[in-house]
């Protein structure tokens, strides 16, 4: 993603938030979770051979640069564990959707991750 859209998207995040260092950290939060959960994403697409891997890989490095682009954190160690949990429980969410016996358990699965996934994405323009 250039420069320019990365900055762009930032802007019209942190636009939609107020100043305080509060919102700042939650932003950050939040494109970290997503970063996260597009790793999951994208390593999910692999497994089934999925096309839509290629996308998932670009949104993914979207998120990594927002959360480049809003600068250093007091602990970087922080975001680096969000990522990993939230690729962690995205990815549980996908194994019981895609391969759960229990099928109530698996629709409900699919549901929320489908949900997660996409609330992610509609923070990327043009995503």
């Amino acid at each position: 993603m250039s420069r320019i859209k990365t900055l762009a998207a930032v802007l019209v995040l942190a636009s939609c938030l107020s100043a305080k260092a509060e919102d700042r950290l939650a932003l950050t939060e939040r494109m970290a979770i997503c970063a996260g959960r597009m790793s999951a994403e994208l390593e999910f697409a692999w497994l089934l051979s999925d096309p839509a891997a290629e996308h998932f890989e670009t949104q993914r490095l979207r998120f990594i640069d927002i959360l480049n682009a809003l600068g250093p954190t007091e602990d970087p160690r922080q975001h680096l564990a969000l990522r990993i949990d939230a690729k962690m429980a995205h990815a549980g969410l996908l194994t019981t959707a895609f391969f759960g016996h229990d099928a109530p358990r698996a629709i409900w699965a699919k549901r929320h991750a489908t949900h997660h996934r996409e609330s992610c994405q509609n923070l990327l323009l043009d995503s």
